[in-house]
């Protein structure tokens, strides 16, 4: 099949490119000249004849900013990323910082300060001496019973990292209990049972108020001392000797010893009272270092007493040196011997 064209189709064709559109202009809407002659009046009365606001018409016009107009991305510099990074790890450093200052300080109270209570017990057997000795705070208590064993039991309190110091050494007869507190936090009780017969020393050093000794029941040899804190002997009869040094309170009650001597440099009351016969004293001797209130009582009985200042231990009939009748008087004859040293109060000394 095939297309004719017809007759004068090109010329016609290139005749409406060249000379007129290919439509009819009748199909177009014509322009209306009242309407360009009014725009015109509007113009004049804006800004001028022929102008738009003051502008000519063929000037340019800026277009309107239309919303959510895309916006092109700026690069952003380096140094500024850097500088944000450089913030974002000094803030976690100081936080991170922050954090383990607190708890290393958490630590530091719970494992240098926070002490903990623990318990031990120990028993021994074929002695005949004990010998204790504390540095630092604590008690002693020191106990006679029948038997021949030896029960120590130790509570201790201290810090975990600084804990008690303990040694105990058991030889020859001799049971050696050393204990050491690194730090004020830290003290130790010991409350020891022993045959009754057995020998005794106990000593405390470098204490505080609470540091105190007891012995009590037992009928041998007895030497104790403490740095700082209170000493109490009870029920205790031996012809052997009694030594106390105490910067505390000093209380001996039913004690019968050969020699009885009480040392308190620093005490404040010293109060004695010996039992027993007359004939199982030799010396008694008590010294006060600083003014004291100080009471003994001893046997009824002649003794050779001397007081230091004259004239401050006081008997039953006011100067007991210089007392020849009373309950207890002077016998400068006598075999048994009072020596009392006081600072400035009045020694007390009577009958028990």
């Amino acid at each position: 099949m095939s297309f004719d064209e017809p007759d004068g189709y090109r010329d016609d064709l290139g005749t409406t490119r060249e000379n007129e559109p290919r439509y009819p202009t009748s199909a177009l809407p014509t322009a209306d000249p009242d309407f360009d002659d009014f725009e015109r009046d509007e113009r004049a009365e804006r800004g001028g004849s022929g102008s738009r606001g003051g502008l000519d018409d063929d000037e340019a016009t800026v277009p309107l900013r239309t919303r959510n107009r895309p916006t092109v991305p700026q690069e952003e510099s380096p140094w500024r990323e850097r500088g944000r990074r450089t913030w974002r790890f000094t803030r976690t450093l100081a936080v991170t910082l922050l954090m383990l200052v607190g708890l290393a300080g958490i630590g530091n109270v719970l494992i240098h300060h926070y002490p903990r209570t623990s318990r031990h017990t120990y028993a021994y057997t074929n002695v005949q001496r004990l010998l204790i000795a504390i540095d630092g705070n604590g008690q002693i208590n020191v106990h006679g019973a029948d038997g021949d064993r030896v029960t120590v039991r130790a509570t201790d309190r201290a810090t975990l990292l600084e804990p008690v110091q303990r040694q105990i050494i058991s030889s020859g007869g001799w049971l050696i209990i050393s204990v050491h507190c690194p730090n004020s936090d830290c003290s130790s009780k010991y409350d020891i049972e022993v045959p009754r017969s057995l020998s005794v020393d106990a000593m405390m050093d470098h204490s505080s108020d609470q540091a105190d000794i007891t012995a009590t029941g037992l009928s041998a040899a007895v030497r104790l001392f403490t740095g700082r804190g209170n000493v109490t002997v009870q029920h205790l009869a031996t012809t052997s000797d009694v030594s106390v040094t105490a910067n505390g309170r000093v209380q001996a009650t039913d004690v019968s010893a050969a020699n009885l001597d009480v040392f308190a440099p620093i005490g404040d009351k010293i109060d004695l009272q010996v039992s027993g016969d007359i004939q199982t004293i030799q010396n008694i001797r008590v010294t006060a270092g600083q003014p004291a209130e100080v009471t003994l009582s001893v046997p009824a009985g002649g003794y050779r007493i001397s007081c230091v200042p004259a004239g401050h231990c006081n008997g039953a009939n006011g100067d007991i040196t210089q007392d020849l009748t009373g309950p207890v008087h002077q016998d400068p004859s006598a075999t048994h011997n009072i020596q009392v040293n006081v600072v400035q109060n009045t020694a007390k000394i009577q009958a028990s």
